[in-house]
């Protein structure tokens, strides 16, 4: 895991002194070395923080004719057997790296090579052949790639800040704004500046060296194609060995490493797939609340002694946010509003003190259907856990305020209302006038599943959209960022090519359906797996999430509820530039706290950064 940079000078050769700024800003990423390859108008830096071949794996590395040269970030776990391959094509390896496979992979199979790769990754190549860089990330959007472009230069950052160190003027995007007040994350390819993008994940772009840019490119794509041939326990035998196997590959490692277990169902799986594989106990890592309904300490706790793990626990409190927050923002690079990020931040901290690497769970809800947000949504879609009043006054609510009560049995628009944070009324109402024709533009990429989504069940497109926009914007971007601040590598077992491919053919029924008390119920296969680990109890309790108990934090008595008033209200606040004070007065006067996280992470960037 690693930070990378990499500068294009479309007029002049480039100075050192630039791309060691850049890398400067990615130290936490990798603390164990620098690197940078400069030559006449290119240049590329890399931030190590070593996880494999520890003494021969420095970069910037290049092929044996240094035509091509790489600076990577990530891990690819089928990289041994893509070597074997490769040696057979004649290459020859000098190190043990995953990283010198890339730059033979790339010789041998040109842009093709990514959909070889399994593994998390974003990386540059400079083909001095070609005269051309080319870039390209993983298959979920595990690793971030940033890229910026104006009529001078390119250049590409694992973070946001490191390329914040050009000497080039950014503008911010206020359309981003209003979708990270909608979503809670600025949606690919945007971010919150108009000259920086985000790769898409499963994505490659190239540009020559005198600046011609290629479309992004998508060289993969995941497909729900459910096969009904299988019998139940068929489909438990071959997600036994699925996991296991994945679990397996990512446990490769020069380091110490261990695993978070927040408690809940995913976690639980991996810490019981890697105890089994591993002849020493495993080191857990779990954070908890004081306040007890956001608290799974306790079935955390049930998991560690199942598997005698060494196992380390630690609580948050809200006066931890006035230190916290000001790191997240600078580090986030842009508005980013899960708040779950102060716990992830915690317990990568601890994690780092003892461990250099772990595994999370991340993933399994959204290839499993277990977000409450499926149940819910099926609830309705069948018009059921609806009060009955509702089921006859939203249908004429519709009609009269259609902006405001979208159809929810509709398809894409349905789900948009599912994961709204703040609706557009409302954000129409705190824009202020000026600002009114940004909050109707439509999210493209969004739109643009419809086609790909038309004949998926309910659930398997809340679980595609999830898998193509929410995971990689907010889940993912969520940990890496909170583990890069503290030099920690986080590998996901569930978010693999073979895991999800396997799981997108599992039939809807097996994954989501109604329970034993008529309730809808996801992640069905997997707690089935699991039963041979864990109690029924254990399994089928209610989920809890991974969540921040802000709403207790920001109601009127809590803990940081005149540090909200005092930012939002002051007339000098950057908030007041954009938004009408009355709108912010009413968010306040409301009990939900989501839309106040928004605007306290939004108002601290702006604090920063203008």
């Amino acid at each position: 895991m690693c930070g990378i940079t990499g500068l294009l000078s479309f007029y002049s050769s480039v100075e050192e002194s630039i791309i060691h700024l850049m890398n400067e800003e990615l130290t936490h990423r990798g603390p164990d070395g620098e690197g940078l390859w400069l030559q006449d108008n290119v240049a590329i830096g890399h931030r190590r923080l070593a996880i494999i071949d520890l003494e021969t794996g420095q970069q910037p590395l290049c092929n044996e004719d240094r035509t091509v040269w790489i600076t990577f970030n990530g891990e690819i776990y089928n990289f041994l057997e893509l070597k074997h391959q490769l040696e057979g094509y004649g290459h020859r390896f000098k190190t043990r790296s995953d990283t010198e496979v890339i730059v033979h992979a790339y010789e041998q199979w040109g842009d093709d090579c990514v959909q070889k790769f399994r593994g998390m990754f974003a990386f540059g190549i400079v083909d001095l052949n070609l005269r051309r860089i080319f870039l390209a990330r993983d298959h979920f959007g595990i690793k971030p790639l940033y890229y910026l472009i104006t009529k001078d230069c390119f250049a590409f950052a694992s973070e946001i800040q490191a390329l914040r160190k050009l000497p080039v003027t950014l503008d911010i995007d206020l359309q981003a704004v209003d979708q990270y007040l909608w979503l809670q994350y600025i949606p690919a390819p945007k971010t919150i500046y108009k000259q920086i993008k985000k790769l898409p994940p499963a994505h490659y772009i190239s540009i020559t060296f005198d600046g011609k840019l290629s479309l992004a490119q998508e060289y993969w794509q995941l497909r729900f194609n459910p096969d009904s041939r299988r019998t139940e326990s068929e489909w438990l035998a071959e997600l036994d060995y699925i996991i296991r196997d994945s679990v397996q590959k990512h446990l490769v490692s020069d380091v110490a490493f261990g695993a978070f277990l927040s408690g809940g169902i995913d976690s639980s799986a991996i810490v019981a797939y890697m105890s089994q594989l591993l002849e020493q106990p495993v080191k857990t890592f779990s954070i908890g609340f004081a306040e007890a309904e956001f608290n799974e300490l306790h079935y955390a706790k049930i998991s560690a002694q199942r598997w005698q793990t060494d196992h380390y626990t630690e609580i948050v409190y809200p006066e931890s946010l006035d230190t916290l927050l000001p790191k997240l923002v600078k580090h986030y690079g842009e508005p980013f509003g899960d708040s779950s990020a102060i716990p992830t931040y915690y317990v990568c901290r601890m994690a780092r003190e003892h461990v250099t690497m772990v595994l999370s769970g991340d993933g399994g809800d959204e290839i499993f259907a277990g977000y409450n947000t499926y149940r819910y949504w099926l609830a309705w879609l069948n018009k059921e856990e609806i009060p009955l009043w509702k089921r006859y006054i939203y249908p004429l609510a519709q009609k009269l305020k259609p902006g405001r009560f979208p159809p929810r049995y509709a398809n894409l628009e349905g789900w948009f209302h599912v994961i709204t944070q703040i609706p557009k009324d409302v954000r129409f109402q705190l824009w202020k006038d000026e600002y009114h024709n940004i909050v109707h533009q439509p999210i493209d990429s969004f739109w643009q599943l419809q086609r790909i989504i038309a004949d998926y069940s309910w659930s398997q497109k809340a679980q595609y959209i999830d898998l193509k926009t929410y995971m990689p914007g907010s889940i993912l971007c969520k940990v890496d960022i909170a583990s890069m601040m503290n030099s920690l590598e986080v590998r996901t077992p569930f978010i693999d090519v073979n895991v999800m491919e396997f799981a997108a053919t599992i039939p809807e029924s097996l994954n989501i359906a109604k329970n034993d008390q008529g309730k809808w119920e996801g992640k069905l296969l997997l707690k089935k797996l699991l039963s041979r680990y864990y109690s029924q109890e254990f399994l089928h309790r209610p989920k809890m999430g991974f969540s921040t108990p802000i709403e207790e934090w920001f109601k009127p008595s809590g803990s940081y509820r005149k540090a909200l008033e005092a930012r939002f209200l002051d007339k000098s606040s950057r908030l007041s530039q954009y938004f009408e004070s009355q709108a912010l007065r009413r968010l306040l006067s409301q009990k939900r706290a989501q839309p106040l996280w928004l605007l306290l992470f939004l108002d601290e960037w702006l604090l920063q950064n203008t």
